[in-house]
């Protein structure tokens, strides 16, 4: 299969191209989307068999439950029942956006979308071209990250290719992702609402809108014999080839440690302000200041795939503070390092 990399980035200019993208998953086809967060990995959230070609081409556990995108806010009552009244206060404030909610599905969704649960996750992008995508389908979209199960995520149209060149026939390039980083998971399903995953809108964001969220560490995984309600819960995540340690603490604390504790063959990803402590190590990346850590959230995962063109023995990551953005950005490194951290 040869796949073909199609350019959407404007919408005035290509939307042919948005016409034939859509044409592959009319057909019951995967393809490779943009969005806001990351790329993601869109098919007929009706068509059964193109569901499970989702899972085949990513290599992904079947009990891992794909989030469905809709494009306008009414389709969430079409797949959705048992809505709360609080969930009007998410769509005003963050739908369109980068808020995944889960409610009671309705029989439309099958099971082999929700791993078998009684609920489904939802998401509404903010990306135009995305809900251009997703209407000119003519139906609804299941969509996980397009990368292949344990790797990082996609943010560009190259990171789609490397993944899925010959599993796919399509992907639309939207150029770069605005954000980088996958939305935040909310269960609505529940008596309170209840935090799943940190994400591009912080928690603090959340809480303004809905100060009775409830949010416990230890909720963000579950057991072996356990389906996770949302994806990211359970299976090893965000993975680059080599070992990764984060390296947690105080920023001066953990560029001294990663200093005095890397080789200088390694890769040491750290913020800006601390790159002249590393003058004399082989590769060197920023995440940019850890004053704007939207931009560590824009390159994290492009900095990870980066690592894996490398023979490299190890990479140690500084981390942001943990509040606001910087606990989602913490949330992907601790699941890509597979707990190997570092306290300072």
């Amino acid at each position: 299969m040869v796949t073909e990399i199609l350019n959407v980035k404007d919408l005035n200019n290509s939307y042919e191209n948005i016409v034939k993208g859509a044409q592959y998953l009319k057909n019951g086809e995967v393809v490779a989307i943009p969005t806001e967060t990351v790329y993601r990995l869109a098919a007929d959230a009706f068509n059964e068999d193109a569901i499970k070609k989702v899972f085949k081409v990513k290599g992904r556990p079947q009990d891992n439950p794909l989030l469905v995108h809709i494009h306008k806010l009414e389709q969430v009552h079409d797949i959705c029942k048992d809505i709360p009244k609080e969930a009007e206060k998410v769509f005003d404030a963050f739908w369109p956006g980068s808020v995944t909610l889960i409610f009671n599905k309705k029989d439309c969704i099958s099971d082999t979308v929700t791993a078998g649960m009684k609920t489904v996750a939802v998401r509404f992008p903010k990306s135009e071209i995305a809900r251009a995508i997703i209407k000119e389908s003519k139906t609804l979209l299941v969509a996980p990250s397009a990368n292949l199960s344990g790797k990082p995520s996609t943010t560009s149209a190259k990171h789609c290719y490397n993944d899925l060149n010959e599993k796919i026939p399509c992907i639309l390039d939207g150029g770069s992702s605005s954000i980088g980083l996958e939305s935040t998971i909310i269960d609505m399903s529940t008596k309170d609402p209840v935090l799943l995953r940190e994400g591009a809108v912080s928690v603090d964001e959340i809480c303004k809108v809905i100060p009775n969220l409830i949010y416990k560490k230890n909720l963000l995984s579950v057991k072996d014999n356990e389906i996770p309600k949302a994806p990211g819960m359970k299976y090893r995540h965000y993975a680059p080839d080599a070992p990764l340690t984060l390296v947690e603490g105080d920023y001066i604390k953990t560029s001294k440690w990663i200093k005095e504790s890397a080789n200088e063959d390694d890769v040491v990803i750290c913020f800006e302000e601390f790159l002249n402590d590393f003058n004399d190590y082989q590769h060197t990346y920023s995440l940019g200041s850890f004053e704007t850590l939207n931009v560590a959230a824009k390159k994290i995962f492009d900095l990870l795939r980066e690592c894996d063109k490398l023979n490299i023995n190890h990479i140690y990551i500084q981390a942001p503070n943990n509040s606001g953005l910087g606990n989602s950005i913490i949330n992907r490194l601790e699941k890509a390092s597979a707990g190997n951290i570092v306290h300072i």
